[in-house]
């Protein structure tokens, strides 16, 4: 132990003299000191047993001689040295939990001094990282919570939020720090709710989401954090008020995209945004991309844990997600020739996905309480289905959103839905198309390369006059994303909810399945490179499509159960390794079904 120590000491002593000696050392050494801080435990012998008194109090003046030092940096005259000083410092917190729990206090002062001057980006993002880590590491140590929580927190809050203005490409960090200090510590955030408010509304008008989605929907989280601290009225109240609120923007830009007014009596409760433009070519695209931001709200609101029981508005979050759905058939069948409606198809996938994830979030935040609501979805469902505007991405959206309901509740979802939404989605996985090649027309010379053959009337045959053969037909598969979320869809439905499919609906899917698969295993195929790179998902997809009918069969279809065997057995010498998986697990599924096993006995 002795010599671990001594090496541990001989380290730091050679970092704090030599190589963080002056500013010249620390800017052409930092990397060097960060490496060993990192890959060495230099501070785990603190207060260690079985060490000699001399090396230990060498030790100890080593440490000590390092935390002057570091503390030294972080309040260094060169941004070089305050960057040195706010990382070691960061890492030696880490590293060892005594060394923070006796500085904390101190560092945490000398960070915030950092906040409120005038720095570079690099600095101030990685003060604010330190001080994140510094909080999380004592927000559940009750003895801090007076020194150092209690006093802190509001002070970091405010400092954050005033240098956001001076500094706005540290947006990101700063709704970070701020979401986080709302979720840990909501009674200390109240004093700072206002501001942080009104900065993440700065982000959710809009304006920013084609530029920085990432960013608006941190803004969103934010606020959904912000709702829960309560303040003026409780937590329920605010969660409540904040959900009304992005519900009566998002019916506010629907009104303005229709060019209606709104339907109910009294206007909706809405955020504080600025007014949309005057002309309407700039104002229906600013007020589509405020939907899909207070969608993000909604989003974040529903899935954002909370410590109370929330009543959640789920009438009207379906009805909005309903009438969003509802947008382009509108403007489609409306009488009025109006120039605005112009612009509906060109925001038609943007304003259905923003219905789409509504509807997903509500059925993964309320599970089984969203069963009294699936005829209502449904009806939103087939509204989209309508494909007003052909979109891959909004078709993509939509499979993913059938899986879901599909997988959740089964019968229940799948009985409110048309049937002619379960054959679109059976004719979205039908992918190849037959090509002829053309006629090659072969002469005598060119078919035998020897000698002259004469014909039954003593004459040679001509050299043209051989005949016309026509190449077989080939088939062309490109595969897409669409065609993958159909796949999982179709999936859903067999395993789920088989009797969906009519005879002669379940007889089209399973042949094209297996005419994909067959063509697979003997190469029948012309696919684009990047196909032949990237289909392995969609034969994965297509072997679990062809269990699952196999596992729940057809009464009144032809067994396909022989055809599967080969298919599988094929599948056994596919070079993707989760194909290959599939085939034999699948093969193991249903030998039951072929070789039939009598009862165990007793």
């Amino acid at each position: 132990m002795d010599d671990k120590v001594a090496r541990a000491e001989r380290t730091l002593s050679l970092l704090t003299t030599t190589f963080l000696a002056n500013t010249e050392a620390v800017k052409a050494n930092i990397s060097l000191v960060l490496d060993t801080v990192l890959s060495q435990n230099l501070f785990a012998y603190i207060d260690a047993t079985g060490v000699s008194v001399e090396t230990a109090k060498r030790y100890t003046s080593a440490v000590q001689k390092w935390q002057a030092r570091i503390n030294s940096l972080v309040t260094g005259k060169t941004s070089e040295t305050r960057m040195a000083g706010v990382l070691l410092v960061k890492h030696t917190a880490l590293q060892s939990p005594q060394l923070l729990s006796e500085n904390v206090a101190k560092w945490t002062t000398s960070l915030l001094g950092v906040l409120g001057k005038a720095e570079v980006m690099p600095v101030l993002i990685a003060t604010l990282q330190t001080l994140l880590a510094f909080i999380d590491a004592v927000r559940d140590v009750p003895m801090f919570y007076r020194d150092i929580i209690s006093a802190q927190v509001p002070r970091m809050n405010q400092a954050i939020l005033a240098m956001v203005d001076k500094n706005p490409d540290l947006m990101s960090q700063v709704l970070e720090v701020l979401d986080r200090s709302a979720t840990w510590f909501p009674t200390l955030f109240r004093p700072s709710i206002d501001k942080a408010e009104a900065l993440c509304l700065r982000l959710l008008d809009g304006s920013d989401m084609r530029n920085s989605p990432e960013l608006c929907e941190q803004a969103a989280k934010c606020l959904a954090a912000l709702s829960l601290a309560g303040g003026k009225i409780t937590a329920e109240e605010r969660w409540f008020q904040c959900a009304q609120q992005a519900m009566g923007t998002i019916q506010q830009c629907i009104d303005h995209m229709m060019c209606t007014g709104s339907d109910a009596g009294e206007p909706a409760q809405q955020f504080a945004l600025p007014l949309l433009a005057d002309d309407f070519a700039v104002s229906i695209p600013q007020a589509a991309d405020r939907i899909s931001a207070m969608t993000e709200v909604l989003i974040a609101l529903l899935t954002q844990p909370t410590h109370v029981d929330i009543p959640v508005p789920v009438d009207g979050i379906l009805g909005i997600a309903s009438r969003l759905a509802m947008v382009p058939v509108r403007a489609g069948s409306s009488k009025n020739a109006r120039s605005e409606y112009d612009l509906i198809p060109l925001l038609t996938p943007q304003i259905q996905r923003a219905s789409i994830r509504i509807m997903a979030v509500l059925a993964i935040a309320l599970g089984s309480h969203m069963q009294p609501y699936l005829s209502a979805v449904a009806r939103a469902v087939t509204a989209i289905n309508t494909r007003q505007v052909v979109s891959p991405a909004l078709n993509v959206a939509l499979h993913c959103l059938l899986q879901l309901y599909i997988e959740r509740y089964g019968y229940g979802f799948v009985m409110h839905l048309p049937y002619d939404l379960v054959v679109s989605t059976a004719d979205d996985i039908c992918v190849q198309q037959k090509t002829k090649a053309a006629k090659v027309t072969m002469t005598a010379s060119e078919s035998a390369p020897s000698s002259k053959k004469r014909g039954g009337n003593g004459k040679s045959r001509g050299p043209n006059t051989f005949g016309v053969i026509e190449s077989a037909q080939a088939t062309h598969i490109h595969w897409d994303d669409t065609v993958l979320a159909a796949l999982k869809t179709v999936l859903a439905l067999l395993q789920h909810t088989p009797t969906v499919f009519t005879s002669a609906l379940r007889t089209r899917v399973d042949s094209q399945v297996l005419t994909l698969l067959m063509l697979f295993a003997i190469g029948g195929m012309e696919m684009p490179f990047a196909s032949r790179q990237s289909d392995a998902p969609h034969r994965a997809l297509l072997y679990r499509c062809l269990e699952a009918s196999i596992l729940s069969p057809d009464p009144w279809q032809k067994a396909i159960l022989p055809h599967a065997v080969s298919a599988f057995s094929a599948g056994l010498a596919d070079p993707s390794t989760a194909v290959r998986d599939v085939c034999a697990e699948a093969l193991v599924t249903i030998d039951p079904i072929i070789h039939s096993r009598l009862p165990a006995q007793l």
